[in-house]
C-alpha cells in the first residue's frame, strides 16, 4: 500500500528508494541474515526464513507502516522499515522505531546515512512525531550515523543481550521532531 508523499520529501529521498514488494523479500532476507548471531550489528540470534520475514513485512504494510528497499544497478542493496515503538501502547503510538539493513559489501559506502535520512523523513510523512533506533553498543558505525543525523543517546542497557555465552549492551538513540532534517 503506497501513500502519497509530499513532493519536498520525495526530492530528498535517495535515488533508487522505493516501496518494498513481495518479490523483494528474498533479497531483504539475505541482507537481514548477514548480521544474524554476530552480536555486533544486530540483536538477531538466528537466521530468519523468507516466509517469516514476508509475514512481518506484510503486517507492517497492512498497518500502513513504511517498508522501503534501496536499489542500485538493479540490485537491492539495503532496506528500511519503521514500526511502532515496541515498548509503548497508545501513549507511544506516534513514536516510530527505525530498522536499517545494508548489504555487507556496501557497508562503509555512505548508504547507511542516506537510508537513515530517508527513514527520518518517511517517518514524519507516515505520522510519527519522534523516532528511535536500537543499536548494539559494539556497532560503532551505526552510532556514528545516528549522531550525524542528529540522534541523541537516550538509553544504555548494559549487557542485556545474549549471544550464546557472550553478552552485549544495547543503546537507544532518539530523534526529536524538531530536528533540522525534518524542515
Amino acid at each position: 500500500m503506497e501513500m502519497k508523499l509530499d513532493e519536498r520529501v520525495l526530492k530528498r529521498l535517495p535515488r533508487g528508494l522505493r516501496v518494498a514488494q513481495k518479490s523483494d523479500i528474498e533479497a531483504m532476507t539475505m541482507i537481514f541474515n548477514e548480521t544474524a548471531n554476530t552480536g555486533a550489528n544486530s540483536p538477531v540470534t538466528r537466521l530468519i526464513t523468507v516466509k517469516e520475514l514476508g509475514f512481518y513485512i506484510e503486517l507492517y504494510q497492512e498497518d500502513k507502516l513504511p517498508v522501503y528497499v534501496l536499489e542500485r544497478e538493479g540490485e537491492i542493496v539495503a532496506w528500511l522499515s519503521i514500526n511502532r515503538f515496541s515498548w509503548g501502547t497508545l501513549a507511544c503510538r506516534q513514536t516510530g522505531e527505525i530498522a536499517l539493513y545494508v548489504r555487507a559489501d556496501r557497508c562503509g559506502s555512505g548508504l547507511g546515512v542516506h537510508l537513515g535520512l530517508a527513514a527520518l523523513l518517511l517517518g514524519r510523512e507516515y505520522g510519527f512525531e519522534t523516532m528511535v533506533a536500537w543499536i548494539m553498543a559494539s556497532n560503532l558505525a551505526s552510532q556514528r550515523i545516528a549522531k550525524y543525523l542528529g540522534g541523541e543517546q537516550w538509553a544504555f542497557l548494559p549487557r542485556i543481550a545474549r549471544f550464546g555465552e557472550q553478552r552485549a549492551s544495547v543503546m537507544l538513540f532518539g530523534f526529536r521532531p524538531d530536528l533540522r532534517l525534518y524542515k
